[in-house]
């Protein structure tokens, strides 16, 4: 069918549409206002056509093919999935598809439709072209994410400017309050590392503490009671050493 119909033509199939409409005639006329230009009327045709032929698939091409025309591509796309989804190998549905997500810069997707649409279809050489345009995006090293098989890098404090505004800008993202968690820990690590060292040296000063005094109390401690008199007192006395052989 062409734009180029005569107006009584027109006005037949208008005719048809009020007195004996049906979901062919429907479709028909839909499909002629839109390759007039009358985007507007199409679509209510079309509308109209559907809230009575639910999902007809004739109907839905021509309105999906009136909101591609209208720039309105989220809704053609609803369209012809609903043609997708009950007709996965509808050629028009799956054109349609893959170029409006070409459009869209959808490279998976786009790929995706039209090799299913060439699978069916494999002699269309311009949609063959498309595909391998659409192929090249795809593996466009600017389209892969970046994978140097590194970890990424922690989050460092020392990087920013240290001024107040830029501690809100960090602790907003949750980085300096990281940062200090971790800063805290790592002190709380160094004060019980130096509460070790300082307990070992405190048993090291214990040790020699108890060896000098050990020391000074064989220096001072008398090898018998003896040693608690004076010699003169011994003589007073007559205080010998105890000799337990001599007993």
């Amino acid at each position: 069918m062409t734009a180029k119909l005569s107006k009584q033509e027109l006005e037949t199939l208008e005719d048809d549409w009020i007195n004996k409409p049906s979901a062919i005639i429907c479709a028909r006329l839909a499909e002629t206002l839109r390759q007039m230009g009358k985007l507007d009327e199409s679509r209510e045709v079309a509308d109209t056509g559907l809230r009575r032929w639910k999902n007809n698939i004739s109907i839905t091409i021509v309105l999906g093919k009136c909101h591609r025309d209208a720039g309105l591509l989220e809704k053609a796309m609803e369209s012809f999935a609903v043609v997708n989804s009950a007709q996965p190998q509808n050629l028009v549905a799956l054109k349609n598809l893959a170029e409006i997500h070409f459009q869209k810069e959808n490279w998976t997707e786009s790929v995706n439709f039209f090799e299913e649409y060439l699978f069916e279809q494999p002699g269309d050489d311009e949609v063959r072209d498309k595909l391998e345009e659409a192929r090249s995006w795809k593996n466009s090293p600017d389209q892969m994410p970046l994978d140097t098989g590194e970890d990424e890098p922690e989050h460092d404090t020392d990087a920013f400017p240290k001024t107040e505004r830029m501690n809100k800008v960090l602790e907003s993202q949750g980085i300096l309050k990281e940062a200090f968690s971790n800063s805290e820990e790592e002190a709380d690590d160094e004060d019980e590392d130096e509460d070790e060292d300082e307990n070992e040296n405190e048993d090291d000063g214990s040790d020699e503490s108890t060896q000098e005094e050990e020391a000074y109390a064989a220096e001072v401690s008398p090898d018998s009671l003896l040693a608690f008199f004076s010699d003169k007192e011994k003589k007073d006395l007559n205080l010998k050493p105890y000799d337990a052989e001599g007993e």
